[in-house]
């Protein structure tokens, strides 16, 4: 795979096979995750899991979410406290 996540995700709003690219990418984990839950109910899950991720995927606005120092700004006007590092 030559595209990263991002542009995947920002290409996803038009294009099916990008969006099947980032379900297929997600799928080991939502396996794994399924290990935690009886035998019986893992595929109903997961098809439920990856209609959510598609959703997710299909709303999530890649262009309105801040930058690091953005974010820095935003929780500073809320006065939240951050980590500084040091």
């Amino acid at each position: 795979m030559s595209e990263s996540l991002y542009t995947l995700v920002k290409q996803s709003k038009t294009d099916n096979n990008s969006l099947e690219i980032v379900i297929e990418l997600f799928s080991p984990k939502i396996d794994r995750s399924l290990q935690q839950t009886k035998w019986q109910y893992r595929e109903d899950l997961s098809q439920e899991l990856k209609i959510k991720l598609l959703d997710c995927i299909r709303n999530y606005e890649v262009e309105n979410t801040p930058g690091y120092f953005q974010m820095l700004d935003i929780l500073e006007e809320k006065g939240i406290q951050y980590y500084q590092g040091g």
